[in-house]
């Protein structure tokens, strides 16, 4: 269908009816509703990947032992302690990984535009 010109009331009908149209599917195809499957594997393994950083970082916080002369162990209860010491090296890698996904994320919507 070509777009149609306004010079009768049916015409600009037309007109409008063929926008919404394009507007509604402006890949070519109509659907009720689907799955996609793409979309669910992103938010799927980034659940995964999530849960398994998190893990490594438990992992990682409870095997390493705090280096002593930075300051006192100080505790609370009899049972709860903390020191100061070291950051481990396994949270400056997430911390890398958070804000370099973060600029990814600011540079990809200010050279294309929010795209979703």
């Amino acid at each position: 269908m070509a777009m149609p010109t306004g010079d009768s009331p049916q015409k600009a009908l037309d007109y409008y009816t063929y926008l919404q149209g394009r507007q509604l599917a402006p890949h070519g195809r109509i659907e009720t509703w689907h799955v996609d499957w793409t979309s669910l594997g992103w938010l799927w393994g980034f659940v995964v990947v999530l849960v398994v950083v998190f893990g490594m970082w438990i992992r990682d916080y409870r095997s390493t032992h705090p280096q002593t002369g930075l300051s006192q162990l100080d505790r609370w209860g009899g049972y709860t302690t903390e020191a100061g010491g070291r950051v481990p090296v396994f949270f400056w890698l997430v911390a890398i990984a958070v804000v370099a996904s973060g600029a990814e994320f600011v540079i990809g919507h200010l050279v294309s535009g929010q795209t979703f």
